[in-house]
């Protein structure tokens, strides 16, 4: 066989190989490495459904100090912001000269009763005269009428004897509740008159608190002023301060211009540590909904249409589900659509996935990572 025959048959062989090897179909790309993602198992429990006001706080009872005679002060017996009982002495107005007025005021009714004596006695005296015609009757009738009179005057001097003592008590300002002093300018050397506020007494403990919920809330609220109950909390947006609270007011109508209806809670405050005038913030338990689903809030995608979760199968697939939320409480968000108890919720990495990708566990992809590295180390080592 010539030399040009070999190398033509080698030049055929050397091409069958070469086509053989390109009729090969290509391998098949490699898929996407699992995406890492963290799951919580939902939570089921009964989760108390709460809606937020604004409130302020207020005095149970609030009262404007107000002489009811006119004078000059001669004494204080309170400091300004000091506690005060019901019935202690607050003012006393100079007394002397409603001392000398019922003083007058006795003196008047002594002569009163002087007078109806003597009218009395004429009328006694002339009672015989009269029956025997030794005077006429028309006589005797205007000596029957003076003696009228004269009862009534002593009445009348009795009345304003009467106000006279009054006046004179009222010359001691007394405190109407037990409370709190306010400011005052009013001092002893000060002339007043009935017109004039000398002090503000306010009730310190209890308080109230007045909001005005929706009128959607008026049947839970309802059944709290009527149950006593005090799970309302009212405290101040900043902290500092909280207090549980009852119902002990529901307004007898709704405003139709905002649809909400005054309410007031009751709060303790033997400690002082509140005061009327503050704004406050009152969560409201409108209602408890039973072995509601709740997820982590972070596990809720919004969307244009609908809110979103992912969930994650038993073969390790993501799987992205539409559901329908609730309020916030519990572990996060009520979901009342959607997911059941048993489900997988992703919380972590939710980035990546598509629906039907592979996931795998933090963990597990921590795990695999080093086991990789451990072998590569030890192969290297040989």
């Amino acid at each position: 066989m010539s030399h040009t025959m070999k190398t033509l048959r080698a030049t055929l062989a050397c091409a069958a190989l070469a086509a053989a090897a390109c009729s090969k179909p290509p391998a098949a790309p490699a898929g996407p490495p699992p995406a890492p993602v963290r799951t919580v198992t939902p939570t089921v429990a009964d989760v108390p459904v709460h809606r937020d006001y604004p409130g302020i706080t207020m005095s149970v009872r609030t009262v404007d100090v107000i002489p009811r005679v006119a004078g000059w002060i001669d004494a204080q017996g309170f400091a300004n912001g000091q506690d005060v009982t019901d019935g202690q002495m607050l003012y006393v107005i100079d007394p002397r000269p409603y001392e000398v007025a019922v003083e007058k005021a006795k003196a008047d009714v002594a002569i009163v009763q002087a007078e109806l004596r003597n009218a009395s006695d004429m009328v006694a005296r002339n009672r015989p005269l009269v029956e025997v015609s030794a005077i006429s009757q028309q006589e005797f009738d205007r000596l029957i009428a003076n003696e009228r009179v004269a009862t009534a005057n002593l009445a009348a001097r009795r009345a304003l004897l009467d106000q006279a003592n009054l006046d004179l008590s009222f010359t001691r300002v007394a405190s109407p509740a037990d409370g709190q002093a306010s400011a005052t300018n009013i001092y002893p050397g000060t002339y007043v008159t009935p017109q004039q506020v000398l002090v503000t007494v306010r009730q310190m403990d209890p308080m109230w608190v007045e909001f005005q919920p929706v009128d959607m809330d008026i049947p839970a609220l309802r059944r709290m002023l009527k149950d006593g109950d005090a799970s309302t909390v009212a405290s101040l947006p900043g902290g500092g301060w909280s207090r549980n609270g009852k119902v002990v007011f529901l307004d007898n109508t709704v405003n139709r211009d905002t649809a909400t209806i005054r309410t007031r809670l009751e709060v303790p405050n033997a400690d002082r540590l509140m005061a009327p005038g503050a704004y406050v913030n009152v969560r409201l338990e409108v209602d408890r909904l039973e072995g509601a689903v709740t997820v982590p809030e972070q596990a809720i995608v919004y969307q244009t249409a609908a809110a979103t979760l992912w969930t994650v199968d038993g073969e390790g697939k993501a799987r992205q589900k539409v559901v329908k939320t609730g309020p916030r409480g519990g572990a996060g968000i009520v979901i009342t659509e959607g997911i059941g108890a048993a489900d997988q919720v992703v919380v972590e990495g939710m980035q990546k996935l598509y629906d039907g990708a592979q996931t795998v566990s933090p963990e597990a992809m921590r795990a695999a990572v080093e086991a990789q590295v451990q072998e590569r180390m030890d192969k290297a080592a040989r």
